[in-house]
């Protein structure tokens, strides 16, 4: 029995994760520099301060890893509020879970500011109990604190709750703490897709997918 979903945002309700590799370039493009395959699959791994710092050291940019990161941000904000689509299938699996009075959480490892962007622009705020970073919680999504906290706040226990993520790593995460887990297709990661398919509970490449699975 479903007593709590959790949902990633990048690559899971949003088809956004492609949109980073656009920010970097427009970032250093306005730095006069070229950012070649390799460096957008570095800088893509890593969390914004680091990816900052990052770029500050291999550019030798004058400016402070705070400047950066903060052009950074507006540059991301800007796409988040007028640019990232919705994935499809995704509204018709938000609704069906508020009206089963189903609590839903958000776990990410994104900025919360850009994520409630997002939210405003396709008006999706009203669904979540609450939006969970790794930044507040302090652990990435290779230890299961985020999961777990989220848990708490929907007063659910793990085996009856339902992880929506697209990410291997993720996943692999939700399956030994326990979770039901829904891997969804993103193209972003086409290589891991074998995987994703053999370890999640459930697959879908359109998220709405889900629903003939769980009203079976």
């Amino acid at each position: 029995m479903i007593q709590g979903v959790i949902f990633d945002v990048d690559g899971t309700l949003f088809d956004s994760l492609s949109m980073w590799e656009r920010v970097d370039q427009l970032y250093l493009d306005r730095k006069g520099v070229k950012v070649t395959p390799e460096i957008s699959r570095q800088l893509f791994h890593l969390p914004l301060e680091k990816g900052a710092l990052f770029i500050k050291n291999k550019f030798h940019l004058k400016e402070d890893v705070d400047t950066i990161m903060k052009e950074i941000m507006h540059i991301s904000r800007d796409m988040y509020l007028n640019e990232v689509p919705v994935k499809k299938g995704v509204l018709s699996v938000l609704n069906y879970f508020q009206e089963k009075h189903i609590p839903m959480t958000v776990a990410t490892s994104n900025n919360k500011e850009l994520v409630k962007a997002a939210f405003h622009r396709h008006h999706m705020g009203h669904y979540f109990k609450d939006i969970l970073t790794s930044d507040e919680i302090g652990r990435g999504k290779n230890e299961p604190d985020i999961y777990l906290k989220a848990c708490q706040q929907m007063h659910v226990s793990p085996e009856n709750t339902l992880v929506f993520e697209d990410a291997l790593h993720a996943l692999k995460t939700v399956k030994t703490a326990g979770f039901r887990s829904v891997g969804c297709f993103d193209a972003y990661s086409i290589q891991d897709q074998p995987q994703i398919k053999r370890l999640a509970d459930h697959y879908v490449v359109e998220m709405d997918e889900i629903l003939k699975e769980i009203k079976e």
